[in-house]
């Protein structure tokens, strides 16, 4: 369970209006494409707080509850994983620059956590990150008659994840696998 910190800021804003929507079937009148805008200018925004913690970004996401804008960033580090304190931090900063920035409107959450034991792994950098670490792998397309393997991350080289598994060491492309976890 991934852990998760949560800062608020509500004002009484009687012009709604001026509330930032990331969903246009939530927000009619509000396109995709501001949308995407808006997930790029809270991307430049945040990446340098997130660099001077010597995090990654896992994954950015913008959505609403209620009237509120939410923004999820989901960050870990290469080496055994993130803290809390890390969490925290981070997610007090980001808050501020979001705050000061004010591209978010007056009613946002900014929530910042590790992306989770249980994350799928879905790129390079995932599996980098859990070299060492046991997994288990499903396959679109089966290799040497197998769609399912399990073993230990020995190495990611270019697109693809060396696992040493029962039946040997085996080189699996990452564009081959459809779902891929640590196993815990």
């Amino acid at each position: 369970m991934s852990e998760e910190l949560i800062l608020r800021r509500r004002r009484k804003n009687r012009n709604h209006g001026a509330a930032q929507y990331n969903n246009p079937e939530q927000a009619p009148g509000q396109s995709r494409e501001r949308v995407d805008g808006l997930t790029r200018q809270l991307h430049e925004l945040i990446m340098p707080s997130i660099v001077r913690a010597g995090a990654d970004l896992v994954e950015l996401t913008l959505k609403r509850r209620g009237r509120t804008q939410v923004v999820e960033i989901f960050v870990d580090k290469d080496s055994g994983g993130i803290t809390i304190g890390e969490c925290s931090a981070i997610n007090r900063e980001i808050f501020k620059q979001c705050e000061q920035a004010q591209i978010l409107g007056d009613n946002f959450q900014v929530e910042v956590s590790s992306p989770g034991l249980d994350r799928p792994l879905l790129t390079t950098k995932d599996f980098s990150r859990k070299r060492g670490r046991l997994i288990r792998v499903h396959l679109r397309a089966p290799v040497n008659e197998r769609l399912e393997y399990s073993g230990t991350i020995k190495e990611v080289k270019d697109d693809q994840v060396v696992v040493d598994t029962p039946q040997g060491v085996m080189e699996l492309a990452i564009d081959n696998i459809q779902k891929a976890v640590q196993e815990i």
